[in-house]
Formats: structure tokens, sequence, C-alpha cells
């Protein structure tokens, strides 16, 4: 964001000066044209997945701008993937370029095109160091996932890795970062990935799998998506908000997210929530990832940072209540799992969230486990999300724990 800032002064610096120094009468002109972004697809694909092109190169959301064989400790023994980059809509409804990974099985490509499980990771900060792809994909079961004969698009969302900023916890964007990297893991010649998907996330991913959910019909039509699951989802913003504000971890989550939001929004003003000392210690979101965000702000007060709860002014209030997901149906069965002892995602939140999916008319499996945290959900769960993938991609119905 900075480069991109530096270039736009640079730019206008320089209109400043020709303006200045041309003298004399004024003399028409014509104006440099500007030449169209490339359009992917046309040429060899690019094999440098570090080199972001900005602006995006032209193209349908999915399409691949970069591709490059990945190896390193988060590949499993036998497994291929790849780095890539893809085109997907960002918030501003303009293309962005999104970093991955793709997991396949080794072996040739079988006859039957391969099932994708699109993969949403948890918080793990708005910083660019921070994604995934830079700091090693962990993927739950992965070894497992791909022993079933799945391929694994793992995204690292829209501004992660990527030039702009990290829509952090806003749900259409995540939302089509997940699908997208399905779309992107179809055109990989060795991975064989078909149509079919499920979307699984945790914490923040579980959010993103949700409203995945809720676009794929309109968004990604030729995908068949045919369940999700979300993991301790972020689901309840506005529980998770006022739960969240008096400890250290809940502050690191806040903060990014308040970044974030300033970011994604224009009519949100940081003023309205922040204390000057905290909008000049803000910019440590774009620098580090959130384990050391934490630890930066966990001897501040929540009086030393916060002039109001978001939820208490009306404009952030509005964003943050769209950004939960339910007002819209989500075109699969949806598996929820959540432990009762997670002080980051609040079961009560969950069940709250849970309930509004249900009351939208959506088949939910909810499975809460007692005295399960955040971090130890998705092992104690994974069996049982394993068999659940299996039934949905042979195509079983689903059971509802709805009333």
């Amino acid at each position: 964001m900075a480069n991109r800032r530096w270039r736009a002064a640079v730019v206008a610096l320089a209109v400043v000066v020709a303006a200045c120094s041309s003298g004399g009468e004024a003399r028409d002109e014509p104006s440099p044209e500007v030449a169209e972004p490339p359009e992917v697809g046309v040429g060899e694909l690019s094999s440098d997945v570090r080199s972001v092109p900005d602006p995006p190169p032209r193209g349908e959301p999915g399409a691949l701008v970069a591709l490059a064989p990945r190896t390193g400790p988060d590949v499993p023994a036998g497994a291929q993937a790849w780095d890539v980059l893809y085109l997907s809509e960002g918030i501003k409804e303009e293309p962005v370029v999104v970093s991955g990974v793709v997991f396949a099985p080794g072996g040739p490509v079988p006859d039957e095109p391969r099932p994708v499980v699109s993969w949403a990771h948890g918080s793990v900060g708005v910083a660019d160091v921070c994604a995934p792809s830079r700091t090693g994909v962990q993927v739950p079961d992965l070894a497992e996932l791909l022993d079933a004969g799945y391929v694994v698009a793992a995204t690292d969302y829209e501004g992660l890795g990527t030039p702009g900023a990290h829509p952090y916890l806003v749900g259409v964007s995540e939302g089509r970062g997940v699908l997208d990297a399905a779309r992107a893991a179809s055109l990989i010649e060795g991975a064989g990935a078909g149509s079919r998907v499920v979307a699984l996330g945790h914490s923040q991913g579980g959010q993103a799998v949700l409203f995945a959910g809720q676009l794929a019909s309109d968004y990604a039509p030729e995908l068949d998506l045919v369940g999700v699951v979300a993991s301790a989802p972020a689901a309840e913003l506005s529980t998770l908000l006022r739960s969240a504000v008096p400890i250290s971890l809940g502050y690191g989550l806040v903060s990014s997210g308040i970044y974030a939001y300033s970011q994604a929004y224009d009519e949100l003003v940081l003023a309205d929530v922040l204390t000057p000392a905290a909008i000049d210690r803000l910019g440590a979101v774009e620098e580090v990832c959130l384990s050391e965000l934490t630890s930066l702000f966990a001897r501040d007060s929540p009086s030393s940072l916060l002039v109001a709860n978001p939820l208490d002014v009306g404009p952030w209030a509005e964003r943050v209540e769209q950004n939960e997901p339910g007002s819209a149906a989500i075109v699969a069965p949806v598996l929820v799992v959540q432990g009762g002892n997670d002080f980051i995602v609040f079961a009560s939140s969950t069940d709250t969230a849970v309930e509004r999916l249900c009351q939208g008319g959506n088949v939910v499996d909810y499975r809460r486990y007692p005295g399960i945290d955040h971090a130890e959900i998705l092992g104690e769960a994974g069996p049982e999300i394993l068999s659940w993938l299996a039934e949905r991609f042979a195509g079983r119905d689903a059971s509802s724990t709805c009333g």
C-alpha cells in the first residue's frame, strides 16, 4: 500500500512539474494513450508468483495469473503443490490479484475430476508478511484430504500477500476469494480438479465459507458447491466484538478489524472509535502478525485505546451487522463445529449464529464439543469432518439439527 501511495505521489509531482515548466503559450497536444492491462490466458503463464502485476491483468475471476511448483515442509510426502496468483473481485468491485496454494494428490490425473476442498484460514493478521503462502500453509488433516483424492485450494484472501489492504472479516471479499481459489485450482492441468467443491474454514475462515455459501449461486454458478464446513466461525461479530475488547488478544483482533474496516469502507472514521494514541500506533497492523500485535497492546487498557465501541457508533455498527452471515440462503448443507471451552469465539455466539442460519431455512448440522478450545476444535472434530465431506461428495442427503 505504501508503494502504491508512493507511486501515486511521484506521478502527481511529475504532472505538477510538467505544468509549471511548460512556459510560453499553451499548446494543444494529444493526450498519451493509456495502455490496457494485459489479458490473462494470452501468451505464456508467468511462473513469478512473488511479482504481483499492478494493475491486475484483464480476465475472469478465478483466472490464473501466475503458477509455480511449491516444495517445502507444508507439502505432504507424495503430494504435489503449486503457488498461485489468481484474479478475484475485490471489496471495491474491481479486479484484484490474490495469492494462495493448491495441493493435489501425487501420481497421474484420474479420468474422473477430483473433488475440491477450498480451505479458508483463521486470523493471522493483515500485514502481507502474514500470508500463509509465505509463512507456511496449515490445512487441518491435509494428508488425509489428499489421500481421499481431493484437491485442496488454500486462499490467502484479498490483500494478504498482494497489493491493497486486506479486508479482514469482510465476508463478501473473503467468500469470493474462497470460490475463486477453487476456480483457479480447476485450471491447473496437473491437479485434475473438477467443479464439485466443499468450502472448509476456521474462525475468520468460518465466516468466509459461510459467505462463500451465500454467494456461490450468483457469483460462481459453474461450481457445484456441495457443502460448507465452518469451525468456530467468526459469524456473530457483534457478540464477539463486545466480548473481545476487554482482553489483550481480543484487542489484537479488534485493532486489525477496525483498521481493515476503515480501509474497506470510506464512510468509517477512525477517530470515532479510537483514541489519538491508538491511531498513532495503528500502523503496526501493516507490519506485524497477530501474535506480535497482541503483545504490542498487551498492557493497554481498553479506555486508552477506544473512545467508543464500534457497535455504539452508527456507521460502524451497520457494517458489522452487514458482515454477519445469514442474510441470504446458503446453497449447500452446512456443518458447524464449536468447542465449548473457546474463549476467542464463544460457544454462545456460535449458538446465536446457528439459530440465525436455521431461521433462514438453511440445512445446518451443529455439533458442540464440551471442554474443547479454539485451537483444539479442528483436531477434535477432524474425523467427523472428513466423514461429512465424504458423504457430501458421494451425493448423500445431509441431516439437520435445526428445530
